[in-house]
């Protein structure tokens, strides 16, 4: 039979299952763990999915050989997303050893980068267990009020909004807008 691509519709992570829906289609497909491919264990609501379609139990439609569509593009951005935290962290330490701010930056950091990976873990499983969501607003709210190195460490730690170009654009305009007021900051310009 053909390959076809789809969507994680459900997942349910402590079961090892979910439920897939074919581009413009109806009807669910289910989608078990063992039929994930090679290194792939576990899918998110949203992920995108190539995969054959055969005839399960009770003649319901199931999923055999998953592959993540956007297993490469996951692949290129996690690596940034940790590059981009540690670099951003040493920047706010260079600016406390060259005393062009107090200790409190890093406190700042640290506090609103904890807030951030706690939001982003808790919005993880709120979308894996149908649990109230937090909005992408507020994450990117938090990650802009200096949560951004917690947010990053987030995002590549549980793979969450990973795949969502909008929102990873809007996360580079704020690691765009903290790294500028940074670098204003260490030479002197500002504050």
């Amino acid at each position: 039979m053909a390959r076809v691509q789809a969507n994680i519709v459900e997942w349910f992570d402590n079961k090892g299952y979910g439920f897939a829906r074919l581009h413009g289609g109806t009807e669910r497909i289910f989608v078990h763990a063992k039929s994930l491919g090679k290194g792939l264990n576990r899918l998110q609501k949203g992920d995108e999915l190539e995969l054959e379609v055969i005839t399960g139990r009770q003649g319901r439609p199931a999923a055999k050989d998953v592959r993540l569509l956007n297993e490469k593009d996951l692949a290129k951005i996690l690596p940034f997303h940790l590059f981009t935290a540690a670099i951003l962290l040493l920047v706010v330490q260079l600016i406390i050893i060259l005393e062009k701010a107090s200790f409190g930056l890093l406190v700042t950091y640290a506090v609103m980068g904890l807030i951030s990976l706690y939001l982003y873990r808790y919005d993880k499983r709120a979308a894996q267990y149908n649990w109230p969501r937090i909005s992408e607003w507020q994450l990117l709210s938090v990650d802009f009020f200096g949560g951004i190195i917690g947010g990053l460490i987030g995002q590549a730690r549980y793979r969450h909004k990973t795949s969502k170009v909008t929102f990873q654009a809007r996360t580079f305009i704020i690691v765009a807008f903290h790294s500028m007021v940074l670098g204003l900051w260490g030479a002197g310009i500002i504050f």
